[in-house]
Formats: C-alpha cells, structure tokens, sequence
C-alpha cells in the first residue's frame, strides 16, 4: 500500500496530437508562443495541419518513422504534431549527432523521411546514400534560406500545401507515438517504444504537481529531441493551453532575461542551468532582474547537489525579486515518459527524488533473489509500474525481457530502474547509485560501450574500457574516462590527448573522452565482461571518495 499516493486520474485514450486539437478548440485564440513570435494556438493547429497534409503526399502513413533533428524551434513543434496526425512515428534526434549517429539512428528506426535544419543537413547529406531516407525536408536559416537540391524547403511546403490532413483510428494503448533513443550499458542506443497513452498519461500526471493553467508561460529551454523536454515541457505546455518562449539552445544571459521580458511563470530545467544561473547572478557585475511573476523552477534528468539548489533560490529571492518562487526536484527516466516521482511543492523533502506520481507504484527489490524487500529502508533495486511505462525496445525482444521484472506473486510486469535505492517511511524515494553503468555527464546520458566500439576502429587501441569518473565539480556528475591498452606497436608513438581528439572528431561533443589512461591490463570477469566497478573504485580511492 501506497502510504501517499495522490490518489487516480482520468486518462483520455487519445493519441497526442488531439491534446493540441482539444486545446486549440478550448483556447483558439490565446498565444501558443510567445517567443521567437506570437502565435495563436488556432494558428498553431492550422499549420500543424497543412505538415500532416505534407506528409500524406509524400506517402507517409501510419507507422512510418519519421526524425526530427533540428534544435528547438516552433517549426520543430509544428512538425511533432503533424507527424503525429499523420500516424507516424518521431525519432527525434540531438541536434549534436555527428553523421555516425545520424546513420545509426536512421538505420535503426528505419525512418524514411527527415526534417532536419539546414545547419545539421549537411550530415544527413553525408550518410543519405547509406540509409532507407526517400525525403528530406530543410527547415531554412534566415542567414542562408537557399535550399539544397534535392530536398523540399520548410517555408515551400508551407505556403504550397492545401490543408486536408489524413484522419486515423488510432489503439492508444499499442500504437507508438516515438522512438526515444537512450544509450544502454551494452550495446548501441535502443529505441524505447513510447505510446500515445504513455505519453498522454504522463503530462496528465505531472500537470498536477506544478499546479499551472493556460494563465502561465513556460520557458521552453530543454532539448526537445529529449523525453524531458519533448512531454514535460511541450506537451504539457500545450495540454495546460500555457504560452510557451522557445529558445534553441541554453545562453545564461539571454535566459534571464527572457524569464523577465516575457513574465515567465515556471522553467524546467537541469543541474548545468541551475549552475550557471547562479554563476551569473554571483557575478558583482550583474544587477539582477525580475522574475516577480516566477512561480516554478524544476530540476530534473539528473541529481542535484542541495548546496547547488540552495544558492539558487537565495539568489533567485534576493537579486531577482522571485518571492514566490518554489524550488522543485523529481526524476524519471526515458523508459516511463519520463516522469515517476516528484517532490510535492508544500511538502518537499530534497534530500529525495519526491513522491510517487498519480496511478504509479514502487517496490524495492533484493538484488540477489530478485525478491521484494517490503521493509522500508532496505536498500535494493527500484522497480515501478504505471500508465507511462513503455512498451519495450524498438527490435530488442531480450532487452525488453530484461527491462521487467515479473512478481512472482501477481506476475505483474514492473519495469527495473537500474538504479539502488531506498523508499522511506513517508513513501519518498531516494537513489543511491546506478546499477546499470550509464555515465552521467551534465544530464547527458553516455553509453560506455558506445565510446568503447568507437575506440577499438583506432589503429593504435588493442583494449578499452570506458568509465564515469566522478567528477569533483557539482554540476558536472561524471566524466567519461577511457583506460586503454596500446597496441605494443603502438606505445610511445601516440599520446592520450591524440586519442581524445581522434574521438572527438567522431562523436558529439558531450560524449567527448575527457581523460585517458594508457594501462597494462584491463579486469575483466571469466565471462570476458569489463568490471567496471573496480576501475570506478580505482578513481574514487584516487580522488578520496568513499
């Protein structure tokens, strides 16, 4: 039993792009967007309908997976809903993609067509011929407009396509709405399945927490090709009818003063934003701004240090003028739309990672025996369950199968976190550490065996292994660490700093290796596994970290 559970709620079966519909119909005529440009959520609909019509006669159908990879922008949501009305699937991808990603990702998913900026175009250019991509739609920069031969311009399709969108039946509960890719320990990345119902549960879930209504505006600042900001802060937005000021990428400045210029009311953000918020406003130079009408600041993607949130909110008081403003923390993961708990804004405890969300549930379970530990306090691995739980792994049956843990009492299927914890007395968890060996570097998720098979293509690595090395500056978490062993051909004639770079050519840049240690030997279990823990122990015992 749930000691403080919030208790259920109603869950629509519509797929997501009718959130926009109901609430285009509810509030024709309020802003959308604030920033870059107004726009009315009518507008807004209009246009979303004239993608889908786009869409339809270049043979897009239901199912189809269609990328997005573009950084944030209004032609980026516009083309989130009009794919979804057209039954196909996104994959959304990292405006930070290198052409290996792009291909892999592409090739994946099978994806036909992709929207794609003009400044990333170039690297879909580089691997078109390599993938199934039938259609390529630019999403013109005003510095240079002209298109490349070959693909069909954003601002054509627009102004050219008559609006008669495709109408679809769509079974919520089984029918995808994205291919979120998330890096795994073993392995490449995996698309995790994500329904409309899953998607759609979770904002529903999550609105109640932050208490916001159509009169707010959200400051939309968190990569959307990620799960974090593509349902938490979009299409909440959207469900709630709240305005919404968009900005491609995260600047300090900028950020502050967009939050006073346009009255923002509520900003979900991560560990780095915080950091350099405060930075910035600890800066003598800076006089402070106003934020009066500030209600909501939510960190999220990954833990923060209390000193970190602390800093902030005195700042945030005293050189912002944010009275009101109320300092939140939860966390969840991609495979769970993301959200799964969050701490209740009268009843924080931030130590924790908050409450359960409405309709969703945890056990500990023993990590030997695979049994529950009902006792709470016992330290095991978290396993949830509840509506935005996702459907399993895009052509990873065993993966799937690994993600859930069965109840041998129920046999009710619990999907396994990864992560050590603990839940206390009043029902709040409290994650102690990751099972899975995920990096966590500044939010980003890095997959070690990612960097790994990346390195054994250098002709000087004869054996890697690739760890997160716990970083000793707050907002950073981990580094990615490469213990390496040379080719004996090789030694003396390449330095670490080389095989940095070469990496750094090949990958995104928070992916990047950040240090490097030429070894002898590299342990490993009788089954061949790399023993991670034991190099991670090694740099904790360097650095003096229990």
């Amino acid at each position: 039993m749930v000691k403080y559970k919030r208790g259920h709620l109603y869950y629509p079966e519509i797929p997501i792009h009718k959130v926009l519909e109901e609430t285009a119909k509810r509030i024709p005529d309020r802003p959308v967007f604030l920033y870059p440009e107004d726009m009315t959520f009518k507008k807004f609909k209009d246009q979303v309908d004239i993608v889908a019509t786009a869409l339809k006669n270049l043979s897009v159908k239901k199912g189809d997976r269609v990328a997005l990879y573009a950084p944030n922008s209004i032609p980026w949501e516009i083309s989130f809903f009009g794919l979804e009305k057209t039954g196909a699937i996104l994959v959304p991808m990292n405006p930070l993609f290198k052409e290996i990603e792009v291909e892999y990702e592409l090739n994946d998913s099978g994806a036909e067509t992709i929207i794609v900026s003009q400044h990333e175009y170039i690297n879909v250019a580089a691997v078109k011929d390599k993938t199934n991509i039938k259609n390529i739609i630019v999403i013109e920069s005003e510095e240079k407009p002209e298109i490349p031969e070959g693909t069909i311009g954003w601002s054509e399709l627009l102004s050219e396509t008559k609006s008669n969108p495709p109408e679809y039946e769509f079974n919520v509960k089984e029918d995808l709405a994205a291919l979120v890719y998330t890096s795994g320990t073993t392995g490449l990345p995996k698309g995790t399945m994500l329904t409309h119902f899953n998607m759609v549960s979770n904002i529903i879930q999550v609105s109640p927490t932050f208490e916001l209504s159509e009169l707010d505006i959200a400051m939309t600042v968190l990569p959307l090709y990620h799960i974090y900001g593509l349902n938490v802060c979009m299409n909440q937005a959207i469900l709630l009818g709240a305005a919404q000021v968009v900005t491609p990428r995260f600047k300090v400045k900028e950020f502050c003063e967009l939050i006073e210029k346009y009255k923002v009311t509520y900003s979900l953000c991560v560990p780095p934003i915080f950091l350099e918020v405060v930075r910035h406003l600890e800066d003598p130079n800076i006089k402070g701004y106003n934020w009066r009408n500030l209600k909501i600041f939510n960190n999220g993607a990954a833990p923060i240090p209390l000193e970190l949130l602390e800093r902030f909110d005195k700042l945030a008081k005293e050189k912002c003028n944010a009275k009101d403003a109320t300092i939140q923390h939860g966390w969840g993961l991609t495979e769970a739309s993301p959200v799964v708990a969050v701490n209740p804004i009268y009843r924080r405890k931030m130590e924790s990672q908050g409450t359960l969300l409405s309709d969703t549930f945890h056990k500990i379970i023993d990590l030997e025996t695979g049994e529950e530990l009902p006792e709470r306090g016992q330290v095991g691995e978290l396993v949830i369950k509840g509506p935005q739980v996702m459907k399993g792994y895009w052509k990873r049956p065993e993966a799937t199968k690994d993600a859930f843990w069965i109840d041998p009492k129920t046999g009710e299927k619990w999907l396994r976190t990864g992560d050590m914890a603990y839940i206390d007395e009043e029902e709040y968890e409290h994650l102690m550490d990751r099972i899975k060996e995920m990096i966590k570097y500044k939010g980003w998720s890095i997959a070690p065996a990612e960097l790994e098979d990346l390195l054994f293509k250098n002709p000087h690595v004869f054996d890697a292994a690739v760890i997160g090395k716990p970083s000793t500056e707050m907002d950073i978490g981990q580094i990615p660490k490469a213990f390496i062993i040379l080719k004996p051909e090789s030694k003396g004639k390449v330095t670490e700093e080389e095989i940095m770079e070469w990496v750094a050519e090949k990958i995104s840049a928070y992916k990047k290796i950040r240090e490097v240690e030429f070894v002898d030997n590299i342990p490993k279990s009788s089954s061949g596994k790399i023993l991670r823990r034991e190099l991670v122990q090694l740099e904790k015992n360097r650095l003096g970290i229990k």
